[in-house]
């Protein structure tokens, strides 16, 4: 096998909404109990595990509910923080081998060295001020278990994170806050303080858009550039970090009032695509790396049909691996088929999707998800 196809020893799942709902396996520790209980569950992990490299997925989840209450949410049980599965060769079958405790941690990110995880607590009130928060974590290589390192301040309400490729960098999105933060990470997996601040400014003609809501952070395959999104001004921009600082090279506009929340670029780096929450739409722009300029708009498609009802809602967006397609998600607010899907989209050499279909089958409000490497 290749080391273009070869599974790496762990993946990330970002599971949260009603999805993580699920994640109240969380609430037991099979870990915990008498020697016997430890024996007998490691023999169960051996058994599961068997005839393959040892493979974690890791679980973020909302521990005491999303912020803005969304009634969508409002009867899910909450688990208790982030949760390590141990996945099973063949089926891909889980168990939980850990549950740390965790507040809010909606989404997580690996570093490029599998050593470290990352997660943001999707806060407004960390130590008592208005701000979320960021831990970082180390994995234990045999067992896949978590370990804290510390823990750092970020703007209020972040909703997403990634690692930048070279493994230096943590770049977060804060919706509240309104703000791109760059956070240095040290020899150890340990997060520095915010080495750089973008603070943005503006708003939408959409009534979730009185101010700047930044959604989306994303490196490109090179790993010198940062682009985002701001859900609030309708607004994709595109960053240098050289030396931690962010600095704004490029920026682009979708149609007023769309809300882009994430954005996925494709392998080759030259194009970055877009996901509208509100208007239920991607659209793929030209990117440039050798400067990092976001060029013409080359599509705009929309992830739902057109008798779908008013209320839209989007979420995540991924490139598949191969740079052959395209997946997106759809959250139900109103009562449709298709409310609830993962559509999936053909990507052509220009760069241009077309639909494939819709996976609907135990699809409940897929606010996150991942490609198996």
């Amino acid at each position: 096998m290749s080391s273009q196809t070869a599974l790496s020893r762990r993946e990330v799942f970002r599971l949260t909404g009603t999805v993580a709902g699920a994640a109240t396996l969380g609430a037991v520790a099979p870990v915990a109990g008498t020697r016997a209980a430890k024996r007998a569950f490691a023999q169960e992990t051996d058994e599961m595990m068997a005839g393959s490299e040892p493979r974690f997925a890791y679980v973020g989840a909302y521990t005491r509910g999303a912020p803005g209450g969304w009634s969508a949410l409002a009867d899910v049980n909450h688990p208790e923080g982030v949760a390590v599965f141990a996945v099973g060769a063949g089926m891909g079958d889980l168990m939980l081998v850990q549950t740390v405790p965790s507040d809010n941690p909606s989404f997580v990110a690996m570093h490029p060295s599998e050593d470290y995880l990352y997660v943001l607590n999707e806060i407004a009130d960390y130590e008592g001020q208005e701000m979320g928060s960021l831990e970082a974590y180390a994995i234990d290589d045999e067992s896949g278990q978590l370990t804290l390192i510390n823990r750092v301040a970020v703007g209020s309400i972040p909703a997403q994170l990634v690692v930048s490729p070279g493994g230096d960098y943590l770049a977060v999105a804060t919706y509240v806050g309104g703000t791109y933060e760059l956070f240095p990470i040290n020899d150890d997996g340990s997060l520095s303080e915010a080495s750089s601040v973008a603070q943005q400014e503006g708003s939408g003609p959409h009534e979730r858009q009185g101010a700047p809501h930044v959604h989306a952070v994303a490196f490109d395959p090179s790993g010198e550039y940062l682009a985002g999104a701001d859900l609030g001004t309708d607004t994709i921009k595109v960053f240098t970090y050289t030396d931690g600082n962010l600095t704004e090279v490029s920026a682009a506009m979708v149609a007023a009032g769309s809300g882009p929340r994430h954005v996925a670029f494709h392998p080759d780096g030259t194009i970055l695509y877009v996901i509208s929450e509100l208007t239920a739409t991607i659209t793929a722009f030209a990117f440039d790396p050798a400067d990092g300029t976001l060029g013409d708009e080359l599509q705009t498609i929309a992830t739902v049909p057109q008798n779908f009802p008013a209320h839209k809602s989007t979420a995540e967006i991924l490139v598949h691996p191969s740079g052959k397609f395209l997946y997106g998600s759809n959250r139900k607010f109103e009562d449709h088929p298709l409310a609830d899907s993962i559509v999936a989209y053909r990507i052509d050499d220009d760069g241009r999707l077309h639909l494939v279909g819709y996976t609907t089958h135990n699809i409940a409000f897929p606010r996150g998800f991942s490609i198996d490497p």
